[in-house]
């Protein structure tokens, strides 16, 4: 008995973060409007969704540096904010949990990684979008609203991305010749 008491505590404390993580989990789906939110990236650049609404759409990765999948896509998320960071705000928002800024400043460095990246320590931001597990990514329109929500990487996420980036490039060439 007295050996089941640690492993049942930690249970208990897991159950006890998971809870509201799971009640959140289905409350943000494509069409709802994403929660406000204000960060400060590792390397100092404050963002916020209020600033970008109109402006940019948003591509949010959550991740970690212990999570081999979100790893294995990192090339993937750098070569996406090569190609459309002018256009679309790419943002990779570390989970926090059993992590820390020396672990990404590390990858970092040992990958030639440039993105803006956030670092949740508390977890409200993952909290607010209803995230669970890694990685996770959410797309957010021009509207501030959720347009699409995967696990992985997938297909239909560059598409809408390149989409995205299109529709920028072509608005912003309209405003260029209305200046003329």
């Amino acid at each position: 008995m007295k050996y089941l008491i640690k492993p049942l505590v930690n249970m208990a404390a897991i159950a006890l973060f998971l809870i509201p993580l799971s009640i959140n989990a289905n409350t943000l789906k494509k069409g709802d409007l994403a929660p406000n939110f204000n960060i400060t990236t590792i390397t100092g650049e404050s963002i916020s969704l209020k600033q970008l609404t109109g402006n940019k759409p948003i591509y949010l990765k959550f991740w970690a540096t212990w999570c081999s999948y979100c790893k294995a896509e990192f090339p993937h998320l750098q070569a996406m904010h090569q190609k459309y960071g002018d256009q679309v705000k790419i943002i990779a928002i570390n989970v926090g949990i059993n992590d820390s800024i020396a672990n990404i400043n590390k990858l970092y460095a040992e990958n030639g990684y440039d993105l803006p990246t956030f670092f949740d320590q508390n977890g409200k931001l993952t909290n607010r979008f209803g995230v669970i597990g890694t990685p996770h990514h959410i797309l957010i329109d021009r509207h501030g609203k959720i347009a699409y929500r995967t696990f992985l990487a997938t297909d239909q996420l560059d598409q809408i991305l390149a989409q995205w980036s299109h529709d920028n490039l072509d608005e912003n060439n309209l405003d260029k010749k209305a200046l003329k």
